[in-house]
Order: C-alpha cells, then sequence, then structure tokens
C-alpha cells in the first residue's frame, strides 16, 4: 500500500499558485510581495547556492556520472547541474513545479519525474549521486525521511555519496525534557497543518510551510542502518543570504 505524504499537499499548492515563491521563501518575493522573484533572480540565486554546495561536495568526493535530484521544484538548483554532472534525474511531487522547470531547462541531459513524495522512479543502483536541498525540511516525521534515505540506498551505487540540506539539532545531557518539550511543539504543529490543509481543499487559506528538524543521532544511526558509511555534517553560509544551511554526506558501502 502506497503511504499518503500529506506534505504533498501544500507543495502542490505552491506549484500552483506562486512555485517561486513556494521554493525560495524570502521576505517580500511572493508574487503579490513588494520585490516578487522573477526568473533571471530566481535562477541567479540558484547559480550562486549551486556553486557554494558543490564546493564542499567535492571536498567530500563526489562522481559526476549521474545525480537524482529530490524535489527539483521549479529548477532553481537543476538548471546548474548538468555544469558538473554528466546525467540528471530530477523527481518532484508538483507536476506544476516540473512545468515551470522544464520551459526553464532545456539541457538534453536533464530528465524530470513525477514522484509520489517517498518512492524514487529509477532502477536499482542506477545513480551516483544523490542531492537535495530545502526539502526535507518540510517532511511531516522522520519515518517519511527514513522511508526516503532507504529508497536512495535501492538506487544509488555502492560508493556512491548523497548531499541533503536539513535542520539538524542534538540537545544538551538532560534531554527527556527538551525531547518532551519539541514533542509537544511538534503535536502542536501537526494539528495546524492538518486544519489548514483542511481549508485548502474548499479554496480557504494558503499552503503552509512545514518546519521538520533532524536529531543528529537519528541521521547516523538511520543511515548506517540502510548501509551508509563515512556520515559528516557540514554547516555553511551562502553567499546569497549569509545563512548557515546545515547538509549531511554519506557514501553508500561498497
Amino acid at each position: 500500500m502506497v503511504k499518503k505524504i500529506r506534505s504533498n499537499t501544500e507543495w502542490k499548492k505552491w506549484g500552483e499558485i506562486d512555485p517561486l515563491f513556494g521554493v525560495a521563501s524570502w521576505n517580500n518575493k511572493n508574487k503579490n510581495g513588494s520585490k516578487p522573484w522573477t526568473d533571471i533572480d530566481f535562477y541567479n540565486l540558484g547559480q550562486s547556492d549551486w556553486i557554494d554546495i558543490l564546493d564542499h561536495w567535492k571536498l567530500y568526493g563526489v562522481n559526476n556520472k549521474n545525480c537524482l535530484e529530490i524535489g527539483c521544484g521549479a529548477g532553481r538548483i537543476t538548471k546548474y547541474l548538468p555544469s558538473y554532472f554528466l546525467k540528471v534525474h530530477a523527481i518532484d511531487v508538483s507536476s506544476k513545479m516540473i512545468e515551470y522547470a522544464k520551459k526553464n531547462i532545456t539541457d538534453n541531459s536533464v530528465s524530470f519525474y513525477i514522484s509520489d513524495g517517498i518512492n524514487i522512479p529509477l532502477n536499482d543502483e542506477s545513480v551516483f549521486s544523490v542531492f537535495s536541498t530545502h526539502v526535507f525540511q518540510h517532511f511531516d516525521s522522520l519515518s517519511i525521511a527514513s522511508d526516503y534515505f532507504k529508497e536512495i540506498k535501492r538506487v544509488i551505487m555502492p560508493g556512491g555519496t548523497l548531499m541533503i540540506h536539513l535542520p539538524i539539532y542534538r540537545w544538551p545531557s538532560i534531554n527527556r525534557l527538551f525531547s518532551l518539550q519539541y514533542s509537544l511543539y511538534k503535536k502542536v504543529g501537526d494539528i495546524r497543518a492538518d486544519i489548514k490543509r483542511f481549508l485548502l481543499l474548499f479554496g480557504i487559506g494558503r499552503p503552509i510551510m512545514r518546519g521538520l528538524y533532524y536529531p543528529m543521532d537519528f541521521l547516523y544511526s538511520e543511515l548506517q542502518k540502510y548501509g551508509f558509511e563515512d556520515i559528516e555534517i557540514v554547516i555553511f553560509s551562502m553567499k546569497s543570504n549569509k545563512d548557515p544551511h546545515p547538509f549531511v554526506l554519506a557514501r553508500r558501502k561498497t
């Protein structure tokens, strides 16, 4: 049975109403804002961020034969992946996002696929590199990320590497109190999200931006469970907005 991914609801809606802001939610950059994204500014942002990201991936070690991008959206980063990878597979749950990306990306080395939100429509051990940014932070639960890690293990070659952006935390030693606090905070957020998703069915309100944080211990245990090693966490600032961005890097065991 296919698991229903509730967060697909808002992502598909963003693809319909404001795909650029849905991908890069900067202040006043929505299409009704004071400085809405233009295609030029949006894709220039992607180029700048990709240069920063690739610098760190190269230091870790990355194969340029092909790449899978999870959650390509309107192609902010996708547009520049062919400058390094010989073949790019880009997946997203929103057909409207992919339509927008296709209008702005004409490189024949890029192939787009619509995903159900977990299952990756590629063959076993068919990619050398897996990349994702500003996607895993919008899942509803860690279990969805775990399912994705399992799927990544299936499609990635032995020795292949992943680089995934996601918010990370690690509680102090008195972690029970902090964990309980975060659990209650997340439960309230889940209820609010379900209410807003219900209202969206009737055309009421705007899609939400969920925020899911990843315990460091979870990342290490899950990636090891699915056959990854050399796990590293790197945090660096993007030149575009000076904000620190955490990424997890790992290599599938050979």
